[in-house]
């Protein structure tokens, strides 16, 4: 059985080495404006994403798939401006 697992993400790294199913994230913005996330199967962010947040200034855009994204390389997490918090939802599946 899958356990997910969160971790609240504060600025861009890499969260897990390859290995992991990633299920989704919580983005809260800022009164500032527009929030933007994108999430990228690779040690840096390269490539196009394959997940990416967006929401308006003070809002709150959660995603959580029941069925896990294999991620491959890594799994690298770009904030972008005006968030305020974000949450990812990933598993250990591969890295136990």
């Amino acid at each position: 059985m899958r356990r997910v697992v969160h971790t609240r993400v504060e600025a861009d790294r890499l969260v897990a080495q390859r290995g992991v199913g990633l299920y989704g994230g919580e983005l809260v913005a800022t009164s500032g404006g527009t929030a933007t996330v994108d999430i990228y199967d690779d040690i840096a962010a390269q490539g196009a994403p394959i997940m990416s947040f967006s929401v308006a200034a003070s809002g709150i855009q959660r995603v959580f798939d029941p069925w896990p994204v294999a991620i491959a390389s890594g799994l690298y997490v770009d904030l972008g401006s005006n968030v305020s918090r974000f949450t990812l939802f990933y598993d250990l599946e591969g890295q136990e």
